[in-house]
């Protein structure tokens, strides 16, 4: 298998842009509320699966924004996954992450649905877990141990995308999702039906009221999302039917508005969001929205996930009764985004994720080996070689962002930085400074990326092309060899 590279670059733009926040690189969140300390926020949280072509993909994994930059973004834990889970179906997709408004406590929610080594989508409509996973954690990096709560009904054959978000009037969680509903009188769940969208509330994910319909048009609806501007709320649905003439909407995205969250009657606002038209360049199909505002200006940011296509893409506007919402045309996401969520956090809860899950290897695609520090040294001038990854401390780094599009590479053990002062030089590690021959970029090309210093414009090199451990890591003239390519 082709490793993961460090991010997912798009554009020309951005190819040589670096990380920002702490890893390797070149407005409230749907549902959530305002910070229970009331700190500004300084970034964003991304929660999102990768999908079921993988046997791990069906798990929640994280990345980090680049400071309040909120279309570019870093993997967290090396790119693994972070939550997975051991109830139910022991897969989860579409999670959604919340922010309870009083006591600060976050809530993870999922799908409970599996589809690796499975693949039945007819079967996990009619059959399918009536659940939802649940996680809590009270600071982004605990998290308690995976739950199942029941919200469908025994109608119900499928429970998908289940999303939250607080009504203040009433002082309790909405949370919803996407289910077929069967007749009584079929509790085989063998006849035909389609999927509305459905509700409960809750006031600590633990229990929750009986589920009811809240948008059913008379065909399949899914991925609703909500978001509230002032008074009024906006949600954002899916068109489950298929694209054709005479439905040229489906596989896309509809929005509605309403001064009630749960009400059953919303005022339709714009229909086929998402899609390519002669003046406003689209995607070729459009499912589990998420919607979230901007921390630092009045826009708003709409993440489509193109199944089947490049996964999450973002879209901006700058109300959320827009009429148009335009394609963002340079961002930089994960490797393989799909129906998620992103969450505003604050400087505190920045640093605190990042200095949990923020440093990353550097392996060598010609030999499979680490940038490591020789005997775990501390100590500044000493040269850096690729040795057989063990998950060392003194192979692990991460970015401190050095402006410009640049970043210095940090050292997790030592603290110091990786230097390379020449056009041929060594790579040392070094107190951190403001120097050119400390500031790098980093661009991802097949699959793999290319680590170049400022200073000289050279690439992080192998020496000799070897594949032996304590080979030499320096600086040499960028050619695309296999011993100048890196992944994580």
């Amino acid at each position: 298998m082709v490793r993961t590279t460090f991010r997912r670059r798009v554009s020309a733009a951005a190819a040589a842009a670096a990380m920002v926040g702490g890893l390797l690189v070149g407005g409230l969140a749907a549902g959530a509320a305002p910070a229970a300390a009331a700190d500004p926020y300084a970034g964003y949280l991304f929660s999102y699966f990768t999908g079921e072509g993988t046997s791990t993909g069906e798990r929640v994994y994280f990345a980090l924004s680049r400071g309040n930059d909120p279309v570019r973004y870093d993997e967290l834990n090396g790119g693994g996954s972070i939550l997975t889970s051991t109830v139910g179906t022991g897969g989860v997709r579409d999670p959604f992450i919340i922010r309870h408004p009083t006591s600060g406590t976050f809530y993870q929610i999922a799908t409970d649905l599996k589809m690796n080594g499975y693949g039945n989508w007819d079967a996990a409509q009619r059959t399918g877990s009536r659940s939802i996973v649940v996680w809590e954690s009270t600071d982004l990096v605990t998290w308690s141990a995976p739950r199942l709560e029941l919200v469908s009904p025994a109608t119900a054959g499928n429970t998908w995308a289940p999303e939250a978000y607080w009504d203040d009037a009433a002082g309790h969680f909405v949370v919803f999702w996407a289910s077929k509903l069967y007749a009584t009188s079929d509790p085989n769940h063998t006849g035909s039906s389609h999927n509305r969208m459905m509700y409960a509330t809750t006031t600590d994910f633990n229990t929750f009221t009986p589920a009811q319909v809240w948008k059913d048009p008379g065909y399949s609806v899914i991925d609703s999302t909500v978001a509230k501007d002032g008074g009024t709320y906006y949600r954002f649905t899916k068109d489950e039917r298929s694209n054709t003439s005479s439905t040229p909407c489906g596989k896309f995205i509809f929005s509605e508005s309403s001064t009630s969250l749960t009400s059953t009657s919303w005022t339709p606002l714009q229909t086929c969001i998402g899609k390519t038209t002669s003046s406003n360049p689209g995607v070729s199909a459009a499912e589990g929205p998420t919607i979230f505002k901007s921390n630092t200006e009045n826009r708003w940011y709409l993440f489509l996930d193109e199944f089947g296509g490049q996964g999450y893409v973002p879209f901006t506007a700058t109300s959320l009764g827009a009429t148009t919402w335009t394609k963002v045309s340079s961002f930089d996401l994960p490797a393989s985004p799909r129906h998620g969520t992103v969450l505003p956090v604050t400087q505190a809860e920045y640093d605190r994720l990042l200095a949990t899950y923020g440093s990353r290897s550097l392996v060598a695609r010609h030999s499979g080996k680490c940038a490591d520090v020789p005997n775990q040294s501390r100590a500044t001038g000493v040269a850096i070689t690729q040795y057989t990854c063990n998950g060392g401390a003194n192979q692990k780094w991460r970015a401190i962002d050095a402006g410009s599009g640049y970043v210095r590479l940090q050292g997790v053990q030592s603290g110091l930085c990786l230097q390379a002062a020449t056009s041929r030089s060594a790579v040392t590690q070094e107190t951190c400074d403001t120097g050119t021959d400390q500031q790098w970029t980093v661009t991802s090309s097949g699959g793999y990326d290319r680590v170049a210093v400022r200073s000289s414009g050279r690439c992080l090199d192998v020496n000799g092309a070897s594949t032996a451990n304590s080979a030499a890591v320096l600086t040499w003239t960028c050619n695309g060899a296999t011993n100048q390519q890196w992944s994580r």
